[in-house]
């Protein structure tokens, strides 16, 4: 499964919270590395306790009125991390940071990042944001920073066979 959480801040210790998340859960064929299908997805809003600082609106374009009343499936997103053999996350510790809080049971599935698990460099890219992957694997940006759309990118890139096996192993 690939995950991606946009928050209000940097860090939960300083108060920052999730404010949409988004959960793509994959098959692929365990001895190619082949890429099968979208078995679920689940994408969601989610309103924070504070207000959402406007530097970081700037960023993900969440607005508070995007968010206002908005909560999560926390069964669907269970039900999602149950049949999930791991979690892959492009800056993992990033969002398991988030999720250890927002969904305890996350953190029972090995973790493995997409951003430093596979050596990118190596592969020609100039750096691991997932700007550069979006440009590599010519996605478009119009939905860049937003939860959905960065697991999209990340699936993208494990579609490869090449990648999946660099990361899984």
């Amino acid at each position: 499964m690939i995950v991606d959480v946009e928050t209000t801040g940097m860090s939960i210790r300083y108060g920052a919270e999730v404010v949409e998340i988004g959960l793509l859960l994959f098959r692929f064929n365990v001895e190619t590395y082949e890429f099968i299908d979208i078995e679920d997805s689940y994408a969601a809003l989610r309103e924070p306790t504070d207000p959402i600082p406007r530097a970081v609106t700037r960023i993900h374009g969440i607005t508070n009125e995007m968010v206002s009343g908005k909560t999560l499936d926390y069964d669907k997103m269970e039900s999602i991390f149950n049949r999930a053999s791991f979690v892959v996350a492009h800056n993992a510790g990033f969002d398991k940071s988030f999720l250890e809080d927002l969904l305890p049971m996350s953190v029972d599935r090995p973790w493995k990042c997409s951003c430093f698990g596979i050596p990118w460099l190596k592969h020609g890219l100039q750096n691991r944001q997932l700007a550069t992957l979006r440009d590599y694997f010519e996605i478009s940006h119009e939905e860049a920073h937003r939860a959905l759309a960065d697991c999209e990118v990340v699936l993208e890139a494990l579609k490869r066979p090449q990648h999946l096996r660099e990361l899984l192993n």
